[in-house]
């Protein structure tokens, strides 16, 4: 069964116009780790992506959006945490092996509470910079590790 990733949007993105899909809108650091893996066909084929976004909450990366300009702050967490954790759960439900997030701290507000009754294990990337997640990132997308062989990168929520 497949894992489902959930990456935060990023400030950085691209200025199309028009709508565009998700994962085409955002450009920042981590997204482009996990564009170079999909152009490349390296991206893990039993991974599922999705983007935590703080204007729309929850969406699959092929969701077409409008770009927009708003920043996740703890109020804009606690308005969208019930849908995003009921749109997670449900998704969640839907056979996934595990749930993994890579988010920060803002973001994470919106998931807080999750955990206890929760139909799958979550994991979380962390490390001590932006490089460090990155790599974790790299090497996940790309299939050369699974969450439970990165137990000092990857921490089970909470």
């Amino acid at each position: 069964m497949p894992s489902l990733l959930v990456q935060s949007c990023s400030k950085s993105k691209q200025q199309p116009g028009e709508s565009v899909p998700a994962l085409e809108l955002y450009s920042g650091f981590f997204f482009k780790i996990i564009k170079k893996a999909k152009r490349e066909g390296a991206f893990n084929d039993g991974i599922d992506l999705c983007i935590l976004s703080a204007e729309h909450g929850l969406i699959d990366s092929d969701a077409d959006i409008d770009w927009y300009d708003r920043r996740m702050d703890a109020d804009r967490a606690r308005y969208l945490a019930p849908s995003v954790k009921s749109d997670l759960r449900e998704r969640a439900a839907n056979g996934y092996d595990d749930v993994i997030v890579n988010a920060g701290k803002d973001y994470h507000q919106t998931i807080d509470d999750i955990s206890p009754d929760f139909p799958t294990t979550v994991y979380t990337i962390d490390g001590t910079g932006i490089g460090d997640k990155g790599n974790t990132l790299k090497r996940l997308v790309r299939g050369q590790t699974t969450p439970a062989a990165c137990d000092d990168i990857i921490q089970i929520l909470p």
